[in-house]
């Protein structure tokens, strides 16, 4: 439009003199001032359309589209809702996969072999100090063997375990043949044994805590006898879960004497033991289910409250097996 007006009417050339005559009237300069701020007006439009648009219809098209200048802030910053899952897992005193000992005093004790501990050997009335020494590493091996072995954990037959007692001592077989039927009545392999049905449960990791003593003396005929006292703390979950599953733990404390017995009776073999009295406090496991596997129970199958006659804690050792207890009963445990 500018082109064909000054086609037709060019522009009045206005020589600049600071000192020259003044122009009569007000109307020429004025002019002049429209004229450039016109072509001004087309060249920034030219070059960036959208921005003048902008200064006429109110928004900040220049801000917007600069990278540097943030748009303000508004409304209150909030935190995405947690899941029933999350809590549970930002609990520290649940354990989880990847913290299986969370919340139980397990978390000091040794890992796997290195809770099973020997006492100061000395020789006793009959057995010479290297004699002593067998007895202790072979209930060492005997309790590796039945509480420690992966394979045995996971239902396995418990070769090892076996080929550490003496055969004529009828104990072997016995233990053998209850794996074998595993059944709830008469003899249980739980009493001897540690194991896991693969089909329902698994083991979390590879740290099983251990803590215990172990002692020896002579029995009232002479025998040498070792006396072992240990607690197996095992992390559990369902067999497949997934790794926010549901993870709990299930304590076995076993008290078990071994015995290397001399003449007047059939003498030990040489590297074996026999065995004397066993017990086990199994907490945490099915009172239902009491086949020859420990079946240890989740708290998401759980549904309300306890109705056990008694309450104990699998982590106090200060009193023997059972000894508040009454036979038959499934106390509830306080904690696992």
């Amino acid at each position: 439009m500018l082109a064909r007006k000054w086609a037709e009417e060019p522009p009045e050339h206005v020589p600049w003199r600071a000192d020259g005559p003044k122009r009569r009237g007000g109307r020429r300069p004025l002019r002049t001032i429209l004229v450039l701020a016109a072509v001004l007006a087309v060249v920034a439009f030219a070059a960036a359309p959208d921005r003048v648009y902008g200064w006429f219809s109110g928004s900040n098209t220049a801000t917007a589209d600069d990278p540097m200048v943030q748009p303000p802030v508004t409304g209150i910053a909030t935190s995405v809702p947690s899941t029933a899952a999350d809590r549970r897992n930002a609990d520290p005193n649940r354990p989880t996969r990847t913290n299986p000992f969370a919340g139980s005093p397990a978390v000091n004790y040794a890992d796997n072999e290195a809770g099973l501990t020997l006492p100061e050997v000395k020789s006793v009335p009959g057995y010479s100090a290297a004699e002593v020494t067998e007895a202790l590493e072979v209930t060492r091996r005997l309790l590796i063997a039945g509480n420690l072995d992966r394979e045995v954990l996971a239902g396995g037959r418990p070769t090892t375990f076996l080929g550490l007692l003496d055969p004529t001592d009828g104990a072997a077989a016995r233990i053998e043949n209850a794996v074998i039927a595993n059944r709830s009545d008469g003899d249980n392999a739980r009493s001897w044994l540690t194991r896991f049905d693969p089909k329902d449960v698994e083991l979390v990791g590879r740290v099983v805590k251990v803590n215990g003593v172990m002692t020896y003396d002579t029995d009232r005929e002479g025998t040498l006898t070792v006396h072992a006292d240990f607690s197996f703390v095992y992390p559990v979950a369902k067999a497949g879960s997934g790794s926010g599953a549901s993870v709990t733990r299930s304590v076995v404390r076993r008290m078990m004497e071994t015995k290397v017995y001399r003449a007047p009776y059939q003498a030990t073999v040489r590297g074996r033991v026999a065995l004397g009295n066993v017990d086990a406090d199994i907490a945490n496991s099915s009172c239902t289910r009491l086949d020859g596997f420990v079946r240890p129970e989740f708290e998401d199958d759980l549904r309300g409250p306890s109705h056990a006659p008694a309450t104990i804690d699998p982590y106090d050792r200060s009193k023997p097996i059972d000894a508040d207890t009454d036979p038959g009963a499934c106390p509830a445990v306080s904690r696992v």
